[in-house]
């Protein structure tokens, strides 16, 4: 037996540029969205989530020289959760597969 994301089941909170209390789903295909739009995917069987760079903050160029200048570290990134079902699958099965069926021709083929 082998676990994989259930699809469908995948929703994703506290993304920055998200707002309120909505979240980012998955629709059963791969694709994570948020109610308007396809902002990135993932795979069920891994678990690895690709988001859109879109969603990430950016930091303007003196800000960034600023906090270089200081020493400081990078602004604290959001705490983003994420909730899904995981299912079984039996990559077993239980009967046989079964043999194709072959028409047999019963005259000779002038041999």
């Amino acid at each position: 037996m082998r676990k994989y994301i259930t699809p469908g089941s995948v929703r994703i909170y506290g993304v920055p540029g998200i707002e309120g209390e909505a979240c980012l789903r998955d629709n059963g295909c791969g694709q994570i969205c948020s109610e308007s739009e396809k902002l990135g995917s993932i795979n069920y069987w891994t678990g690895e989530v690709l988001l859109d760079q879109k969603l990430l903050p950016k930091i303007g160029f003196w800000d960034a020289l600023f906090m270089s200048l200081l020493k400081q570290k990078s602004p604290e990134v959001p705490e983003i959760t994420c909730e899904y079902e995981v299912s079984l699958l039996d990559i077993r099965t239980s009967k046989p597969a079964p043999r194709p069926y072959v028409l047999g021709y019963p005259f000779v083929t002038g041999r």
